[in-house]
């Protein structure tokens, strides 16, 4: 407020012509209080006094003083483009676009030709979603101004936003090509490449950008590319130059590593590790992925001795134990297994998965009595008993065949986690298990019933209403709002396109399986889906790939049958022969 105070008083003899002419209103401004933005203007210095005043606000994050002021500078004088500017930017931030669109077209209709408010409104129907209009202004700016470099590159960056690839290129080669020592031009060129699988290009134009302006974020970039395309020793020069420029660089270090790894150089990967752990800030860390790779490697008693010596030092490192545990699991060393597994303690993060990991091993052995008291002892612990023991529990019982015990798990989870719908999820996938989809499916009822947004509940029950032919309508509306709470999920994702299958909707659901297969690569029931969508657009091709990938991903017999028996169908009906493992 200082800071206005002393603006106003170094103003005022500017401004006291202002003060005489034009009568005030108490607690505004003296000047332009009366006036509508569209009368004449009366005074330039009444309008630069209130732009100055408006600064101040806006600087001091006195937003709604700030626009006040400016739209009070815009009544002494509307043709202020200044104004205009500053105020249509805080119109911006504060969320008020189509009032700031007003004013941008006020500053446009003052200069038709002005590229800088031409492209502000481009840029704001852009973040308006007014995709069409942002895409008529910017090209519009540049038939006026084709060597304008920040709007071809918004314009290629809206295209590819709305994955119009074809026309981002088309636009960001051009600007290449008018900018040719353009390090910014090249580098979105090369992540469009990227995003368009075309790797040779790509490359080309990521070494271009690292030509003209190399730097460790670009280096990155360009190595996840050759990564991703298996040009290994092209990602390994990028790391090692990140690395003879920075020693200390971290991430260069393990990525190298990581490399090296899946080439099989398991030394020249252990010897990066060392050099990692020697600079890190979190060695134990290092020193624990370091084991990890004698692992995976098969260097099981390096990796045991190592192990050994961090607990030693440090008893509490449940990274360490964990690791050793599946060293000694991997070996076939189960009672040292069960014994690490007592170790962890009901405060550790692994100790969920160390109950029932322990009760799974005595159940390989068939020692039912000491995997049924390790989960009743867990159980009994009020304070640390987890619902995945009951499950645990009621599954050991289930496998023996004691289905009244198996049952009386669940109703004592009821009574000991009262309210929690989980318990009700939980058991409608066991009696799942147990093939009684009518059970399944009230426990389910009665979870949607006590949370309606139970994305797994609405998941599970609109799929089968959809792989029975039933509630079609229905079930979409319920597999929407589960993809609506779990996007990334690739078996809900399965269930819509499934929804979109039964409904007739085929290329609907080629949509959303090709996205289920990309979310959820390794299940071979959506390629089986997404074979049969296919097949239902005609796309034979397609569809055999999809059957074959299933047909590989599966390991029920009877469903590799199933999967057999429509590539036989598919071959007959191609005059090829069949195929399938």
């Amino acid at each position: 407020m200082l800071k206005r105070l002393l603006i106003a008083c170094g103003l005022a003899l500017s401004c006291l012509s202002c003060a005489q002419t034009i009568q005030g209103v108490p607690g505004q401004p003296p000047f332009a209080a009366d006036l509508e933005p569209y009368e004449e203007a009366v005074d330039r210095s009444c309008s630069y006094f209130n732009f100055l005043w408006g600064k101040s606000a806006d600087i001091e994050g006195h937003y709604e003083e700030a626009i006040y002021a400016y739209k009070q500078a815009l009544v002494c004088d509307r043709l202020a483009g200044h104004v205009m500017r500053s105020l249509a930017s805080l119109l911006v931030k504060t969320g008020q676009r189509e009032e700031a669109v007003e004013v941008v077209n006020r500053l446009i209709a003052l200069n038709p030709k002005d590229s800088e408010a031409r492209a502000l409104l481009a840029n704001l129907y852009s973040i308006m979603e007014r995709y069409g209009e942002a895409v008529e202004m910017y090209q519009a700016i540049l038939v006026d101004d084709p060597q304008n470099f920040n709007v071809r590159l918004m314009l290629g960056g809206l295209h590819a936003r709305l994955r119009d690839y074809t026309k981002a290129r088309q636009v960001l080669e051009k600007l290449a090509e008018i900018n040719p020592d353009s390090y910014a031009g090249f580098y979105y060129l090369a992540k469009l490449y990227q995003e368009m699988h075309i790797f040779d290009k790509a490359a080309e134009a990521f070494k271009k950008a690292l030509e003209l302006n190399w730097s460790p974020m670009l280096a990155y970039d360009a190595a996840e590319l050759y990564e991703q395309e298996k040009h290994y020793s092209e990602a390994i020069a990028i790391y090692r130059r990140i690395l003879e420029e920075d020693p200390s660089d971290e991430r260069a270090r393990s990525f190298l590593a990581n490399i090296y790894f899946r080439q099989g150089e398991v030394d020249k990967a252990l010897k990066e590790m060392e050099n990692l752990r020697d600079i890190s800030a979190d060695p134990a860390k290092v020193e624990l992925a370091i084991c990890r790779i004698l692992l995976d490697a098969g260097r099981r008693l390096d990796a045991v001795t190592r192990l050994n010596a961090i607990l030693k030092k440090d008893p509490h490192s449940d990274g360490a134990r964990a690791l050793l545990i599946l060293a000694y699991y991997q070996q076939g060393e189960f009672a040292a297994t069960k014994k690490l597994l007592r170790q962890v303690g009901p405060t550790s993060p692994a100790y969920e998965e160390s109950v029932i990991m322990l009760a799974r091993i005595m159940q390989q052995e068939k020692d039912f009595p000491g995997a049924e008291k390790a989960l009743r002892q867990a159980m009994a612990d009020k304070q640390h008993r987890r619902l995945n023991f009951y499950v645990a529990l009621a599954m050991l019982y289930a496998g023996q065949e004691k289905m009244d015990k198996a049952h009386g798990v669940f109703t004592q989870a009821f009574a000991d986690f009262p309210g929690n719908v989980e318990a009700n999820y939980e058991y409608a996938l066991f009696l799942h298990k147990l093939r009684d989809e009518a059970g399944a499916m009230r426990q389910m009822e009665e979870v949607l019933k006590r949370e309606p947004k139970h994305a797994r509940a609405l998941n599970y029950v609109g799929y089968t209403w959809a792989d029975e032919g039933r509630n079609l309508e229905e079930a979409k509306v319920y597999v929407e709002q589960a993809v609506a709470l779990l996007p990334k999920d690739g078996f809900v994702r399965d269930s819509l396109g499934w929804v979109y299958y039964r409904l007739g909707d085929f290329p609907a659901a080629v949509r959303e399986l090709e996205l289920a297969v990309v979310l959820s690569p390794d299940d071979p029931t959506i390629y089986e889906h997404l074979g049969d969508a296919y097949l239902k657009t005609d796309d034979r091709s397609r569809a055999r790939n999809a059957y074959l990938k299933s047909l590989e991903l599966h390991e029920e017999e009877s469903k590799k049958e199933v999967v057999r028996r429509k590539l036989a169908e598919l071959s007959t009906e191609n005059g090829q022969a069949g195929g399938g493992k």
